[in-house]
């Protein structure tokens, strides 16, 4: 680097001399922009491909000028000279898949802070996606915002320009569990910070534990895939994908809600415990509930009726069969002593009529006719 007078190097005196908002030198955890390009690291160019010096009012020129300084350092021949100021390592422009810019370290890079952040590559973009989307659904957005007790921090800390609430958006890609990320989401909500929480892993299985939803890739860049849900009929359905800005607009303007489902999802994915939905999805869940509980109570009435009626009924052929038996039993028995009397002769006939007038011997009769005759 050329030295300037009393030893200090240009690289000093530029980094002494950065804005306040500075463009080419900025932690991982900010989110600045070069020419409409997401910038991310230390990062210092090694020569007047970019000028760190020029003012506010030169920045946003060459921003209306379409980002000129992107095109100077993308797919640059030879590549521009743009090194991270903690490892002095090469870094050099990249665009992800869904075409958002960001510099990246060259390959075999040593081992820096900055790495050690832990912090993936992907975990980076997807941050850069939400804070996007956040600012094009109308919210001021910030990185790596941490609590002023330390005990959080948001990826992305989305906020109404009038300061009258604050959201939390959390790009969760590395495995944790559900205890873990409530527990997390109950630290931002002590400090009156609401929390939603982003992943495009294919079955998250944290997933409606918290406020969350899947995302997916979409033409134009990411969209809700999964946590979205409208009420249809009887159940729960997925709501068509969305773009992310959109879902975030109608969380930031109270258009949908999270909701904990009391009807079964129709869900081809799985059953979630939260979900994202609309006021009037909800309303027509009650609704349901309401009918369907009123259908129970008639069915249970009815069948209340039936079991009733049946028991009448019962309770008439018992009687209607027990005198029908009382009264076979009284011809079967005065016949059978019609019998007797003729087989016997007059002697024997004497003898039988005794036997029966016997204290006690009718009531015997009567009580075996009872038994014989009761249900």
């Amino acid at each position: 680097m050329e030295q300037r007078a009393g030893g200090e190097s240009d690289l000093g005196r530029r980094r002494r001399t950065l804005p306040a908002d500075p463009v080419l030198a900025l932690q991982v955890s900010a989110v600045q922009e070069l020419g409409d390009v997401p910038v991310s690291g230390f990062l210092e160019v090694q020569s007047t491909v970019v000028d760190v010096e020029e003012g506010d009012a030169a920045h946003r020129a060459r921003r209306e000028q379409g980002g000129q300084a992107w095109k100077a350092v993308w797919k640059a021949r030879p590549p521009a000279p743009i090194v991270c100021v903690e490892c002095r390592h090469p870094m050099y422009a990249k665009t992800s898949e869904r075409g958002l810019r960001f510099f990246a370290h060259a390959p075999h890079a040593p081992d820096c802070e900055i790495a050690r952040q832990g912090e993936s590559e992907a975990h980076h973009l997807l941050k850069l996606e939400l804070a996007s989307a956040a600012r094009k659904a109308g919210a001021h957005a910030e990185s790596e915002v941490r609590a002023p007790d330390g005990s959080w921090r948001a990826d992305v800390l989305a906020s109404d320009p009038a300061g009258t609430w604050r959201m939390a958006l959390e790009a969760q890609l590395s495995p944790i569990t559900a205890a873990e990320i409530v527990e997390r989401t109950e630290r931002m909500d002590a400090h009156d910070v609401t929390c939603c929480w982003f992943s495009d892993r294919p079955r998250p299985p944290w997933l409606g534990a918290v406020p969350s939803v899947r995302l997916a890739a979409a033409e134009g860049g990411i969209a809700v895939a999964e946590g979205l849900v409208k009420f249809a009929g009887s159940a729960w359905e997925p709501a068509p994908q969305v773009p992310v800005a959109d879902f975030l607009r109608w969380v930031f303007t109270c258009q949908v809600f999270p909701h904990l489902p009391r009807v079964r999802l129709r869900y081809p994915q799985r059953q979630l415990a939260q979900v994202w939905t609309a006021l009037q999805y909800i309303a027509a869940e009650d609704a349901y509930l309401w009918r369907e509980e009123e259908r129970q109570r008639q069915a249970a009435e009815q069948r209340a009726r039936f079991k009733e009626k049946a028991a009448r009924r019962r309770a008439d052929i018992d009687q209607r069969n027990a005198a029908s038996r009382r009264a076979a039993l009284g011809r079967a028995a005065s016949a059978e002593a019609d019998a007797r009397r003729a087989n016997l002769g007059p002697a024997g006939a004497r003898f039988h009529d005794q036997l029966m007038r016997r204290p006690g011997v009718e009531q015997a009769v009567a009580h075996l006719a009872g038994s014989t005759t009761s249900p």
